[in-house]
């Protein structure tokens, strides 16, 4: 009721003005700019929304800090691992995953963000969480079914933890590219080659008695 006594006037709800996604992309896209010219110690929040042509409260509006956008802008684009369905080789399937693998870390705005985000992943437990998930669940589950073709071929034991395997061949990869820098092409092919023929002897079915 209003103070004269009749029905009180219903008034909409102020909504703010919808975002513009083009507004997301450009500052995306800028920090990939910047990522790989500069590198993650040197983006910034001012030099993102410069590079962008917007200011600094519009990007604070959409990510609560640096680390947040970068993580946006290096780990949700075109930036994936691929695992096409099982060719029923197991050892080809298993070779072609670790290929994309270490072509996922060499891709330039990945490889400039990656070292920076886990670092800044301990300020914050919800990047921490996006951090252990920068080869999403749907890989993950890809390359799990994968592992279960190799079970069903007779190559990998009953036994084998697919996710334990993933793991350990993501970890591998990563520490290769980030930490031994392994960038040249006959070097990753005999990486791959080394890696990929102890994952097969590591999860074998087939037991050989010692020499």
């Amino acid at each position: 009721m209003d103070p004269a006594g009749g029905p009180a006037e219903r008034t909409a709800p102020v909504r703010g003005r919808r975002r513009d996604p083009r507004t997301r992309q450009a500052i995306l896209s800028a920090t990939r700019t910047l990522l790989i010219r500069d590198g993650y110690d040197q983006v910034t929040i001012e030099a993102v929304a410069r590079q962008a042509g917007v200011s600094r409260p519009t990007v604070y509006r959409r990510w609560p800090s640096k680390a947040h956008v970068v993580f946006e802008a290096a780990f949700h684009g075109d930036q994936t691992v691929e695992i096409l369905d099982s060719t029923g080789d197991f050892a080809a399937d298993l070779r072609r995953f670790l290929y994309a693998v270490m072509q996922f870390w060499r891709e330039p705005v990945v490889y400039a963000a990656a070292l920076g985000i886990l670092a800044e992943r301990h300020r914050d437990p919800r990047l921490r969480i996006r951090a252990q998930q920068l080869l999403d669940e749907a890989t993950q589950a890809r390359f799990t079914a994968l592992v279960r073709d190799g079970i069903e071929q007779g190559l990998v034991a009953p036994g084998m933890d697919g996710q334990s395997l993933y793991d350990t061949l993501v970890g591998s990869t990563f520490y290769a590219v980030h930490v031994r820098d392994i960038t040249d092409a006959t070097d990753i092919d005999a990486f791959v080659t080394h890696l990929c023929s102890l994952a097969l002897q590591g999860a074998t079915a087939r037991h050989q008695e010692p020499r």
